[in-house]
């Protein structure tokens, strides 16, 4: 299922991977690990209630939740094979990439969250931030081999899709005054 793109890209990256640039990736892919990530939504979903920003709760939860779900039936559906030779061992169909659509869902909507509440002065400095975690994240999964590069754009497609339709619906509904 993988095309020339997809291999070139495994094949380079591979050939170029280091002892040290393993192990910070191996860093940064944790911060899009669901150990990592869900309690530190919970801590966030806490904070957000605590400070009476309850606006944002459901949004958050629905659209993290919805996204991964629908990321686990295109892994179903898709059924692709990781790449071999991939420096962590992973048992889960390869395509879309979770990692990436949980970067895209949970790091954006907490900027998205973070730009509301704060002064405009940040929205940049935030944007750029979160930009570059969610670029870092999809970047590690393919320098550690254990997706191609469709399968990181798939899951930053599906998770856009989500933090769009999350944004959106906050914004719709004038919960976020």
């Amino acid at each position: 299922m993988e095309n020339n793109f997809d291999q070139w890209i495994f094949v380079f990256l591979g050939s170029h991977r280091s002892g040290l640039g393993i192990e910070i990736f191996k860093i940064i892919t944790f911060f899009g690990n669901w150990q990592f990530l869900l309690p530190v939504i919970l801590v966030i979903l806490f904070i957000l209630y605590i400070k009476n920003k309850k606006r944002f709760i459901i949004p958050y939860i629905l659209i993290v939740s919805i996204a991964e779900i629908v990321t686990y039936i295109g892994k179903v559906f898709f059924n692709r094979s990781r790449p071999l030779l991939a420096v962590l061992h992973e048992t889960d169909p390869s395509f879309p990439s979770g990692h990436a659509t949980i970067a895209v869902t949970f790091y954006g909507y907490l900027a998205y969250i973070i730009i509301k509440l704060l002064p405009k002065k940040y929205k940049w400095p935030i944007i750029i931030a979160t930009t570059l975690v969610i670029f870092l994240i999809g970047f590690s999964r393919l320098y550690l081999g254990v997706h191609y590069v469709s399968d990181v754009l798939a899951g930053y497609l599906v998770g856009l899709l989500f933090l769009i339709i999350g944004i959106n619906f906050t914004d719709r509904l004038n919960i976020n005054k």
